[in-house]
């Protein structure tokens, strides 16, 4: 038994040094302290990252198919009237969606920026007033209001009992309303009036757009939108005006939803227009991402780059109609972002090699001040320093 104990005795890569052999120093000291302070930062260091989830970040192809994308977005226009500012989303697929209303409030703001009204984006109901009717006349209390669509009716029954109703059959066929006050519906709800009223003031406009998940556009822009000669026009006539102010503000774009670390860059960005009309264009990328936090939980959104471009607009141009549109194209590559906790033996390794590291490097500084020290000493003594 006390062969085998000396046996292992002997193989002790640590052969201990008595203590009478020792020799302290005042810069030993000093690197003891200096080494000891490093190594608890380290290691407080060390131990945060294993507290805390560390993400991982993995590119791959997107081959998701056939899904849906969210647009939310939130614009102020502070020198554009809400009863002015339209929105239309259209992409490559030749799906339209013109002059969108659903899921969309619009705020009318003064020139300071405070509220004056919320509302969904609607002209009104109608203020009936004994309107004219389909046929002719006026409507008696014993009728059915059927109010004529001026040439627009899609078929015999149609009717446009409303200003609105009115625009948006125009707007089918293609014409745009030159005088909104030759429209007898347009005339009792006070469409022009309406939008003399809010002159000076500013519109905020915001919500959300659920398109297909292809190359489109969408844009804000002053009139009513519609079709003619394969060509997309928005109906600048019935506001009698010769200049739209666009100057904008994004407060928030983003293409899907929110998740920790996402950064949208139009967050924020303004524009202000100095000429009488102008084109802003902003050119996205769209990039799929999947964000999977510690739990499992994942979120599907997307991130985006953009660059920006301004030109003058003028009215009656197609190619530079006034407004702010946002063109957008999607990356065949998706992000993935997943949370993990650093494992515990991968904590432990970096631990002995802080430990192993600094105390090594301490005490090869340490020999070699002490060593140099007594070479200095020695040459002295003898008298061969200078």
């Amino acid at each position: 038994m006390e062969s085998l104990i000396g046996r292992i005795r002997g193989l002790d890569a640590y052969p201990k040094v008595n203590e009478d052999f020792y020799s302290r120093t005042l810069s030993g000291g000093f690197i003891t302290l200096a080494s000891s302070v490093v190594m608890l930062l380290l290691f407080v260091s060390e131990l945060r990252l294993y507290l805390h989830a560390v993400t991982e970040t993995k590119l791959v192809v997107d081959t998701s198919r056939a899904e849906r994308l969210r647009i939310n977005f939130d614009v102020t226009f502070p020198a554009l009237p809400c009863s002015i500012v339209s929105l239309d989303a259209m992409d490559i697929s030749g799906e339209q969606h013109l002059d969108v209303r659903h899921d969309i409030i619009k705020k009318r703001i003064d020139a300071q920026g405070n509220v004056i009204e919320t509302r969904p984006d609607t002209i009104g109901s109608p203020k009936i007033d004994r309107p004219l009717q389909k046929h002719g006349g006026r409507l008696e209390h014993n009728e059915t209001y059927c109010g004529s669509c001026f040439g627009a009716e899609s078929s015999d029954d149609h009717c446009c009992n409303n200003c609105e109703e009115v625009r948006d059959a125009y707007s089918r066929k293609g014409w745009a309303l030159s005088n909104p006050d030759m429209i007898d519906q347009c005339k009792r709800e006070g469409f022009l009036q309406m939008i003399k009223d809010e002159e000076g003031e500013g519109c905020n406009i915001y919500g959300f757009l659920d398109v297909n998940k292809v190359a489109g556009n969408f844009h804000f822009a002053p009139g009513r939108s519609f079709q003619k000669s394969n060509n997309h026009v928005h109906d600048l006539l019935a506001f009698q005006k010769d200049s739209f102010n666009l100057t904008h503000k994004i407060n928030r774009l983003a293409y899907g939803d929110f998740f920790p670390g996402v950064v949208n860059p139009l967050d924020g960005a303004e524009w202000t227009q100095h000429t009488a009309n102008a084109m802003y264009q902003y050119f996205l990328k769209v990039v799929p991402t999947v964000f999977a936090d510690i739990s499992g939980h994942t979120i599907q959104s997307n991130q985006y780059s953009v660059t920006e471009h301004v030109r003058a607009a003028e009215l009656g141009r197609l190619q530079a109609l006034p407004g702010v549109f946002f063109f957008y194209d999607l990356s065949p590559i998706k992000v993935t972002f997943t949370e993990t906790h650093v494992s515990f033996l991968h904590f432990l390794t970096n631990v002995c090699a802080i430990i192993g590291g600094i105390f090594t490097v301490s005490g090869i500084v340490d020999s070699f001040i002490y060593h140099g020290h007594r070479a200095i000493k020695k040459k002295m003594e003898l008298g061969k320093f200078t």
